[in-house]
Parts: structure tokens; sequence; C-alpha cells
């Protein structure tokens, strides 16, 4: 086929050394740009649409209840991330319990994290990366690995307060709180001419 014989694959191929030092040195030569933040946002906006409707449904179940008489308004996004037991509710932060759209919410907060952080993993991308033509790759610019993809993913289950994981942006610093935490960083992708 290519005219090689093993051995003189085998030569050529230690010469690259051992595999992860081989990723090392050709991710090494061309570093992607990082990603601008506006950029960072709306992939975050797509990505998290499904708790942007629980949000948006909590607010009309609210205000329903607050014109009804019954009960005030209580408003999180994204929504608080909570676990209910057959006696109990533990929770982050305050949600009403017996609310259906809040026990919507945990199902789509196990999306958020281990659908959307198994993609990261698999592709380096989620749908909203993808339509915004980025991609996630560790510090040194390999594909990452499945735990930094899932932690990276964490921020959501604080509810309201996920979005101190983005203060650095506030500084102009492109990176998550998480991303310095994970090693990971989210980069443009480079276009295919």
């Amino acid at each position: 086929m290519c005219g090689w014989t093993a051995a003189e694959l085998d030569e050529a191929l230690s010469r690259l050394g051992p595999p992860a030092q081989a990723a090392r040195t050709f991710a090494a030569r061309e570093t992607a740009p990082p990603a601008p933040v506006g950029r960072r946002f709306i992939a975050l906006f797509i990505d998290n649409l499904p708790l942007i409707g629980v949000t948006i449904a909590l607010l009309a179940q609210g205000v329903t209840r607050l014109l009804n008489g019954t009960e005030g308004v209580m408003l999180a996004a994204p929504p608080w991330f909570y676990v209910k037991t057959d006696s109990s509710c533990v929770a982050v932060g305050p949600v009403i319990c017996d609310s259906a759209v809040y026990q919507e919410a945990g199902l789509l907060h196990a999306l958020a994290i281990v659908g959307l952080g198994l993609l990261e993993y698999l592709t380096g991308t989620t749908p909203g990366k993808r339509l915004t033509g980025l991609r996630v790759v560790s510090d040194s610019g390999l594909r990452l690995h499945p735990v930094a993809a899932l932690a990276r993913r964490l921020c959501v289950v604080l509810g309201p307060l996920a979005w101190l994981d983005r203060l650095p942006a506030v500084w102009g610093d492109s990176r998550r709180l998480l991303d310095h935490v994970t090693g990971t960083q989210v980069v443009r992708v480079a276009r295919e001419a």
C-alpha cells in the first residue's frame, strides 16, 4: 500500500517518542487563540437553554402563586440544585421541593453536568461551542481527561452561584475559575478552508 515495511514504520514511530510526548510536541506547534468572552457567553446561553426554560417556568409559576395570593416569587438562574428523598429535601439553596418544575430541573442538572461533560470529553465541544466555533482542550492543547471534562461542569450544582465561576471575566481573563482548577481552556477552532 504505502511501501513501508513494519520495521521502517516502527523505527519512524520510535523517533516520535512515547505517544504522550509526541502528542504534546504536535499540540505545541500550533496553539489556538483563546476564545473571546462574548463568544463563550453565547455558547453558555445555548448550552443552558433547558435550564433557562426551567427558570422561565419557575418564574411563571411564582407569578401565578403571587397573583393567587398563596406564595411569593422565587427565581434563580440557573435553578438551585437539590436532592429529594422520601422524607427530606437537601438543597444548595432555597427551593420549593414540591414544585413539579423543580423535580424536572434535577434531570436537567444531570444532563448539564454528565451529558455536556461527556460531549466535551469525546468531541471537545458542546452544541453551543460547536455553533460558536469553540473547543475545550487541556492547557497543553490536548483532548480533555474525562474527570476534567465532568469537573468543569460542576458549577451548575451551585444554582445562581454558578455565575461566580465566570468572575475572572470581570478582569479580562477568558478562563473560568473551573478552567484554572481543571487545567483546561476554551479556544477558537481554526476554520477549514
